[in-house]
């Protein structure tokens, strides 16, 4: 073999060798570049997953527990469970607190608008639990925020609709001026059994004079419709103010479907300047409601607009759970109590009355209501069967 046959040999392999290692290299790369779309794309999808966790979250405060951390939920319903398995046959809602009923019921709740929550609960070690809480508080924290930062401007609105004109007007951007600092605040917010006509009742209220205390023990006038109370009959008007349902629609359908609520003066003269929308057409199709599941209005998000109303028409800036002598967690408390804790069977029916007349305000009437079967009976179809059964049965 001669020199230049050596040298052709030679330089062949040495060609060979590097095309062979950057075969190698485009092959490690390529490797490596899938790895990382593969951990990009895993990446992608736990951000998903967390996002949406976060997003149910939002109906946390809403529709299930304005000041009850979801934790503290299970918690209840671990404590439940440990009592049941220690205790075979015994009911664990004989040995409870009237606060460990309210976290139970609670956490019924939130089985309702989040069922997937028992399944976490019952497979996810503590730590991914720990992490579907912080998401699922960080969506709701932000929901009640968001809330009570767009009910403080339109509010004012509504203000001026009622007792226009207003002197002086409000701000829509500031609260000092609010509360019982206004006359026209000050009578929506003031306790329904006083006064709020007459200056001394004014004066010793804002002087929070003992005789005039202003707590969760007593209903705000801004609940009763017209903001007239009856003393010989509390339960009159109670939660039927045109206030709360604009207030509702504005949180829970569209800021759009809280213009076409009435108020109460125009609805009792019938003159009134616009008609009751007959469902939500002027409401974006994927509400607040929708997105929830809300098909019905429930106690709790009753409660959770009146609690988002008063702070709204209080002076206080920064959201707090009291306002001087008020009690906010009381006040959502009491609400709840008066839908969910009845005392017979002709207040559980004036609730479901009111509940029902909710429904029709706020999500149309076009929407049907499910009659219990005791009205059903009375009905001419029904009636018609029965009677048709009995002419059959006589005959025979």
């Amino acid at each position: 073999m001669s020199h230049s046959d050596v040298g052709e040999h030679s330089s062949g392999h040495e060609s060979g060798g590097e095309n062979s290692f950057h075969a190698r290299a485009k092959r490690r790369i390529a490797s490596l570049e899938g790895e990382l779309a593969a951990l990009r794309e895993t990446s992608k999808k736990q951000n998903r997953r967390s996002d949406t966790i976060t997003h149910r979250g939002r109906a946390i405060r809403r529709i299930v527990s304005l000041f009850t951390d979801v934790e503290d939920l299970v918690a209840e319903y671990d404590r439940r469970s440990d009592f049941a398995a220690e205790h075979p046959g015994e009911d664990p809602a004989t040995h409870c607190t009237e606060e460990q009923d309210q976290l139970y019921s609670s956490f019924e709740e939130l089985l309702i608008y989040l069922p997937w929550m028992k399944r976490k609960i019952l497979k996810c070690d503590p730590d991914g639990l720990d992490a579907i809480y912080k998401q699922l508080r960080k969506g709701a924290d932000s929901a009640r925020g968001d809330d009570t930062a767009n009910l403080k401007g339109a509010v004012v609105t509504w203000i001026g609709e009622l007792f226009h004109p207003i002197s002086p007007p409000l701000s829509p951007t500031t609260k000092e001026d609010r509360g019982f600092v206004h006359d026209a605040t000050g009578k929506l917010i003031c306790p329904a059994e006083y006064n709020w006509i007459l200056d001394s009742v004014k004066g010793k209220i804002r002087d929070r004079d003992p005789s005039f205390l202003v707590t969760a023990h007593s209903w705000p006038l801004f609940l009763y419709q017209n903001s007239e109370f009856d003393p010989t009959d509390v339960e009159k008007g109670l939660f039927c103010s045109s206030l709360m349902v604009k207030a509702f629609k504005y949180l829970f359908t569209s800021p759009s479907s809280a213009k076409d609520v009435e108020d109460d003066r125009a609805q009792q003269s019938g003159t009134s300047r616009r008609q009751v929308s007959a469902g939500l057409k002027t409401a974006t199709k994927n509400h607040v409601a929708s997105i929830m599941g809300l098909k019905t209005v429930t106690p709790r998000s009753i409660a959770y607009t009146a609690v988002q109303l008063r702070f709204a028409l209080s002076s206080v800036n920064s959201w707090r759970n009291t306002d001087g002598d008020f009690d906010y967690q009381q006040f959502y408390y009491n609400i709840i109590a008066f839908f969910e804790v009845t005392p017979g069977t002709l207040a559980k029916k004036r609730v479901d009355a009111l509940l029902a007349w909710w429904t029709r305000k706020v999500f149309g009437k076009g929407r049907p209501i499910v009659l219990p079967a005791t009205t059903i009976d009375k009905c001419s179809v029904s009636r018609l069967t029965a009677q048709r059964l009995g002419k059959e049965d006589d005959f025979a």
